[in-house]
């Protein structure tokens, strides 16, 4: 168990969308600019976690900074599973050629795909 901030999952976050942003970006509906940035801006982040349909929203508020909580203690277990929930989404068909909506960030039910807070 390690205590760990919502700025060490944004990390992990923004490693695996830098990893796919370029295919996001060069999708015919995107807008090409000449002047585009290698990694991801804030925007883009913050949409992927808005889009994201793995996580619950104590999760999202988590990363987002908008929680009460400034640490969460969490498994080595449940780092995995957040790293895989974080590799599935950003090589999404639906990530990466927009073709989500914000509606599908829920998921409804019993969902094993779906990732809580620890506690």
């Amino acid at each position: 168990m390690i205590s760990i901030t919502g700025e060490y999952l944004l990390n992990i976050i923004e490693r695996h969308v830098n990893r796919t942003i370029t295919d996001r970006r060069n999708h015919p509906t995107q807008e090409l600019s000449t002047e585009q940035v290698n990694d991801a801006t804030n925007e883009e982040i913050a949409d992927f976690i808005l889009s994201i349909p793995y996580f619950d929203e104590r999760i999202k508020n988590f990363i987002l900074g908008i929680s009460n909580e400034q640490t969460i203690i969490i498994s080595q277990s449940w780092e995995i599973a957040f790293m895989v929930r974080v590799g599935k989404w950003a090589e999404s068909e639906e990530w990466l050629h927009g073709v989500f909506r914000l509606s599908m960030s829920k998921v409804e039910g019993e969902n094993k795909a779906f990732l809580t807070l620890p506690y």
